[in-house]
């Protein structure tokens, strides 16, 4: 095996551990144990998903943003990975100038990966709306969300998302 190939085996151990080691509402305690996820810093996390669906449903970017981590990455089908603070605002910018969106979150699941991660898993559904001719489009999608707390705030860190709409024939 190449060191590439190795160190990408070794990346997906690590990250396949730390993935298998969060159980729902778990969280690492002062001591490294495995903790309840506090009721709080659940409902932290569900609002700032509903932040999310608020800014996001304006089309305004800068408030998209401020739900981000100062290194965020945004990953999405069929399109280059947004990385850094410039690329993700690049990418909310041109999305807002070619689409409008009315859509609705669902919080599927949430993890605490450890006292400073947490994993968002959502649904979302409803239109997308093209500025260039109007058209209303009936959208559906799921989400990966990795958070990471930022002086005692969850941000969003990475973003993953794709449709579970069927592709136009």
């Amino acid at each position: 095996m190449n060191a590439s190939k190795s160190k990408m085996a070794g990346i997906v151990v690590a990250l396949s551990t730390l993935v298998g080691c969060g159980t729902e509402d778990a969280v690492a305690g002062p001591n490294g144990g495995v903790g309840a996820l506090d009721g709080a810093q659940r409902t932290e996390i569900e609002q700032l998903l509903g932040r999310y669906e608020v800014a996001l449903n304006a089309g305004d970017v800068k408030a998209v943003m401020r739900l981000y981590a100062d290194d965020p990455v945004v990953m999405m089908q069929e399109t280059p990975t947004s990385v850094g603070t410039e690329a993700v605002e690049g990418f909310y910018t041109g999305t807002f100038k070619a689409i409008s969106l009315t859509l609705k979150f669902k919080v599927a699941e949430v993890k605490a990966l450890g006292p400073e991660w947490a994993m968002l898993r959502s649904n979302s559904s409803g239109l997308m709306k093209v500025v260039a001719n109007g058209a209303e489009i009936p959208s559906a999608f799921q989400e990966l969300f990795l958070l990471r707390k930022e002086g005692g705030k969850w941000k969003f860190a990475r973003y993953s998302f794709s449709s579970t709409q069927a592709a136009p024939k």
